[in-house]
């Protein structure tokens, strides 16, 4: 058997979507990302040029909440490490044999199917949008006790509850299915999305852009859940 996060398996179509849909039916709804790929060369300028909102609210603060731990009230102590994995040393598990370079001017996502309104967002609208930094543990379904396939991270994004909401999710849907432009795809129940866990449409990492490795220009995080139904980048 291979493992589900096995990056020689490839899957699905090369269109990007998130879908919204009802039982496992992926005809049903969908956010969907389109976008052209980029040349390596000059892609990494287009990134750069991506500057994210300097007022930012917590998860907490968004659900007026007092938060019982912040990044100031961390003491570092001599010898031990941060407890925020810095980007480049963040671990990358994902189907791409080669990073897709997505150009943000041309690529877009739209909320469509079991939704009253079908939404669609440039890079720029969800920069514009009312953005949330919180603190997600990613963690490989495959890594060992003491293994390196884990991380923090503190993410930038659009809550995706606030997303669904807008676009009004109608009876009957049950389930997210996302889509990468390498062709991987993942679902989960949409009651995930739902319950108070964190569940970005995330466009930044520890303050910057996504990097391209980790999936510029937006990905999904969501708190709780494996890599391998949610974690989706290259949206």
């Amino acid at each position: 058997a291979v493992p589900f996060e096995d990056p020689r398996v490839k899957t699905a179509t090369r269109r990007g979507f998130i879908t919204y849909a009802a039982g496992m039916s992926v005809a049903a709804s969908a956010i969907a990302a389109g976008s052209h790929a980029l040349a390596r060369r000059g892609s990494e300028d287009l990134r750069t040029e991506v500057v994210l909102p300097s007022v930012r609210r917590t998860a907490a603060e968004r659900l007026a909440t007092t938060a019982t731990t912040t990044e100031g009230s961390w003491t570092p102590i001599p010898g031990l490490s941060s407890w925020i994995t810095p980007n480049d040393g963040f671990y990358r598990i994902d189907t791409a044999l080669v990073v897709p370079r997505v150009d943000p001017a041309s690529w877009s996502m739209s909320i469509e199917g079991l939704v009253a309104t079908r939404l669609e967002f440039t890079l720029d609208d969800l920069l514009g949008m009312d953005l949330v930094d919180a603190a997600v543990t990613l963690n490989c379904v495959s890594n060992e006790v003491g293994g390196h396939l884990v991380g923090n991270a503190v993410w930038t994004g659009v809550p995706l509850a606030d997303l669904l909401a807008e676009a009004g999710p109608t009876a009957g849907a049950q389930q997210v299915m996302a889509w990468s432009v390498d062709g991987f795809n993942a679902g989960f129940p949409a009651a995930a999305v739902m319950d108070g866990r964190t569940a970005l449409v995330a466009v930044g990492m520890n303050s910057e852009p996504l990097p391209f490795r980790h999936g510029f220009p937006a990905r999904l995080v969501v708190a709780g859940l494996y890599g391998y139904v949610s974690a989706v980048k290259w949206l």
